[in-house]
Order: C-alpha cells, then structure tokens, then sequence
C-alpha cells in the first residue's frame, strides 16, 4: 500500500464528524486517482439517503451532482454490491449507453460499494473524461483497499450520527410543551429560571422580566407565551422606548377617526392586536408616568378606552414587561410610579447577565457558530481562540456574543475559526500580556503603529503553537494539524509560510 494512501486512511479513520470524514475522504479518493469528479452516498437501513458529498478536483463541491454524475452506474454497483471499473465505459457491453454518459461524455469510471458487516450501506463513486486520466486497475484496487479500511469507521460515524439524531428528537419531546429550544441552559441559574417559567407561563399573572441588555429577555417572554394556553394567539412584542410621548398612548391603547389631526380613520392599539395573546412591554421603565397611570387601570381591571373615545373596552392580553432598569431607583426619581412597580411586579424573573452564567458558554459558542455558517459547511473554533471567548466578560452579553461569533464565521474562510478572526475587545487583554512578557517592563511603542505590531504578536503565536504541535508529534504533520483541530493543508501552509521545517521535529 502506498505511503500516500497510508496517509489518508489515517486522516480519515482520525475525524468522527461524518460530513468531515466523508469530504476529507472524497478529497483524498479524487486526488489519489486524479479523477476529475467524485461521489459518496450512505443510506440507512431503509435505504433512505442520510448522507452525501460530491467534488471536483478543486475540492468545490459540485452544485447539481445528479446531473453531472452516471447515476445509472451508482446505482447498478449499489443494487448488486459488487465493484465497477473500466478504463473506457462506452467499451463495456455490460453498460447500456445511457442518455446521461453520452451528454457527461464519460470515459473511466470507478465505482465502489462501501460495506459493512456484509451489508452495502454506501457507494464511492469517480469518473474521468479524458484518455490521459483514464483508471488504472491499480487505482481500482487502492480504492478498494481504502474503503476496506475506512467502511467501519464510516459506519461509526453513521450509527453516531443516527443515535444523535434520535437523543435529539427524545429531547424535543420533552421540552416541546416548554419551548424552550431557543433558550440554551446548562448554568443552574438559568435552569432555574426555565423553572419559574414553567410554573409561571400557564396562569394570567403579570410578570416582570429583569435583566441587563443582551439577556434574552424576549426570549424568556416568547417562551411563557407559548408555554401558556394563548400559545395559539397572537404574541406582541413592543419597545416602549422607541416611539416619542406624544404617539405612546394612541399605539398602545388605539384612537379613533378624528381624534387629532392626522387621525383619518380609527387605528387599534397594541392591547387590541394582541387580543387573548400576550403583549411584551419591553424597557417598560420608558413610560412617561402619565401613561403609566392608564396602564395600571389596564392592569387593576382590564378596563381601556381608544384616544377620542369614551366607550370603554376590555383588554383581554396577559402582559409581560421587561426592563434592564433599576425600576426602584426612578421610583426614587419620580420617573416610575411605585403603584405601577407594585402592580408589574406580581411575578419577577430575573435574568442573569452571560459573565455569571459561564457553564453555558461552550454550548452558546458552539449554536452561534452552527447558526451562522449555514451553507458554508460545518466549521470548527481553535482552542485557544475558544480558550479566549471562555474568559471574556461580555459586557453586551448574549448579544454582543453573537455578534462576535457572527463576524468570527464571516472572517473564517476555511473550516476553523482562529485567534485572529476574533474582535480587539476580546484580543486585547492576551496581546497586552503577550507584549509584557516580550519586553519584561513594558509594551514598546514602534513607529509600525498598532495594527503591524496586533498582526506581529499574532504572527509569533502561530509559529510558537505551530513548532509545539510539531514537537509534541515528532514533526507528524497530519498528527499536528489533527492536535491543533485545523484542516492539513491550512496547517502545511502555514508552517511554510514561517519557513518550519517539519523535518528538524523529529
């Protein structure tokens, strides 16, 4: 076997996430034979497609594979379970030409089952266009070797994935009737909130929801209405402090036509849209405390009228109102009524701020970066750009944590996200400590001026972790990127960059 297939097998057998595991064994697959196109598929039991991944050469994946792929061929090895080769396939009198090889213009072709325990559970597709890359039996048999080493793993992979899935949907059931799939929670802080929710959501008290800015306190109010009976009406978040005094009230409470200039025709308030639902009133300490002694009424009795109306209506929403103000503190001020404070305050959670809640930040990291990469595939978080987003304060909490993995995704053009794709807030600290201890009394200050001297100290990092994953693997390239969790060929490129080499590891 050779050396270059040794090599892959490893980095293949190495990676347990299966969508990694089968790109990285497609790229490898595609480069060994220098196919031009390649393709796996794994199925179930059922033989239900459960995963897929088809490249070119350049190692882009190809958009539309079902029509620039032989199907007829994939599928004939998959029913039958034995192997395809033929260096010229419109030469094989076993292979009906098919409109689809006429239009790809197909020539060599190797298709391979993946098995496992005597069942095909994939098939290792890869073809060729010209004469000169025309597959050799020799590549056949490499493929077949690899995929005789590689099917367990795959498999593995598959079953962990399949298990994953199942816990996933056990889970579902269990928090469906809370709806708590927005909320992450490991921290017992916040599972005690999760707590009071459920207890809370399903009566008609009023409850206050306190915490910093960035907390996730719509969060909490979307999840008691729908943990509520109203679930199934309407829920009506309102920003208290984002419309001036003078349109306040004829929002909340509606007016009718004629009620001031301007007033065409009447207009329903925010208790009428959110009718038997639940209306948030968010930053609620904004209320001028005019308008707070109509809000009380509301909530003493139900009792409101639309501005220009005397007729009285009876509001049917269950309010919940947010804050990240110290209420009894503009009590103190005179800016909010402490009868209004009494009334909002039947039921008080409070949420506390990301810095106190430090358990759940590995399970929040990990969310963001899977919300926003998206198509972009599955990336990882180098651990020490994960070792610096543990010790951050977030002053913005939730909200400036997505915010960062946001832009930490975008930046990220490979499959890992590094030190350097992370804010100055969240640097600062580390390339302050990193200058101290090059200089032992102080940071130097040059004339390259603070982004030269940011992008040396980060450049002194990555050949010093470089040379200790070298180090710690004996100059193993391929077990150094795997220590270091970055993809082999960003690692290799890196090292030359800084001119290390690997050999003087060993």
């Amino acid at each position: 076997m050779s050396e270059q297939l040794l090599e892959l097998t490893r980095t293949v057998l190495a990676e347990r996430d299966l969508d990694r595991m089968l790109t990285l064994a497609i790229d490898g697959v595609i480069e060994l034979c220098r196919a031009e196109r390649g393709m796996i598929l794994l199925f179930n039991p059922e033989g239900k497609l459960v995963g897929e991944v088809a490249r070119n050469l350049r190692r882009e994946e190809l958009d539309c594979p079902e029509f620039q792929l032989s199907r007829t061929i994939l599928e004939r090895v998959r029913a039958e379970g034995r192997p395809f080769w033929h260096p010229n396939v419109l030469e094989d009198p076993s292979i009906e030409r098919c409109e689809s090889m006429m239009r790809l213009l197909l020539l060599s072709v190797i298709c391979q089952p993946i098995r496992d325990l005597g069942r095909t559970f994939g098939v290792l597709y890869l073809d060729n266009r010209s004469a000169e890359g025309a597959f050799t039996e020799d590549s056949a048999r490499q493929v077949e070797s690899f995929l005789a080493l590689v099917a367990l793993a795959a498999s593995h992979a598959l079953e962990r994935r399949h298990l994953t899935r199942h816990i996933g949907l056990l889970s579902n059931k269990l928090r469906t009737r809370f709806d708590f799939n927005a909320i992450v929670a490991r921290d017992p802080k916040m599972l005690e909130v999760l707590k009071m929710v459920s207890q809370v959501a399903d009566s008609d008290a009023t409850v206050l929801i306190r915490g910093e800015s960035g907390t996730g306190k719509e969060l909490i109010a979307r999840a008691i209405h729908l943990n509520s009976r109203r679930r199934d009406k309407p829920f009506v978040p309102v920003n208290c402090g984002a419309l001036p005094e003078s349109l306040l009230e004829s929002e909340l409470f509606g007016h009718v036509r004629g009620a001031f200039t301007g007033a065409v025709r009447d207009h329903p308030g925010w208790f009428e849209r959110a009718e038997e639902g639940t209306l948030l009133l968010d930053e609620v300490g904004e209320l001028p405390p005019s308008l707070q002694v109509k809000l009380l009424r509301v909530l003493e009795n139900g009792d409101y009228s639309r501005v220009g109306s005397t007729q009285i209506s009876q509001a049917g929403a269950r309010v919940v109102a947010a804050t990240n103000c110290d209420l009894e503190e503009l009590v103190r001020e005179g800016r909010v009524r402490q009868d209004f404070l009494y009334r909002l305050n039947v039921v008080e959670i409070c949420l506390p701020p990301l810095r106190e809640r430090r358990s759940d930040l590995p399970l929040l990291i990990r969310r963001l970066i899977d919300q926003h990469a998206g198509r972009r595939g599955p990336k990882r978080i180098a651990p020490e750009a994960e070792r610096l987003l543990l010790a951050y304060d977030y002053p913005g909490n939730i909200r400036e944590l997505q915010n960062i993995m946001h832009r930490a995704v975008l930046l990220s053009e490979e499959d890992t996200i590094e030190v350097k794709h992370l804010p100055e807030t969240i640097l600062g600290p580390r390339l302050a400590g990193l200058a101290l201890e090059a200089n032992g009394d102080g940071i130097t200050l040059g004339e390259e001026g603070f982004r030269a001297a940011k992008q040396a100290i980060v450049e002194r990092f990555e050949r010093e972790y470089l040379g200790r994953c070298l180090r710690r693997t004996g100059g193993n390239i391929s077990q150094a990127a795997r220590l270091a969790r970055i993809d082999y060929k960003n690692f290799y490129t890196k090292i030359q960059q800084y001119g290390m080499d690997a050999a003087k590891y060993r």
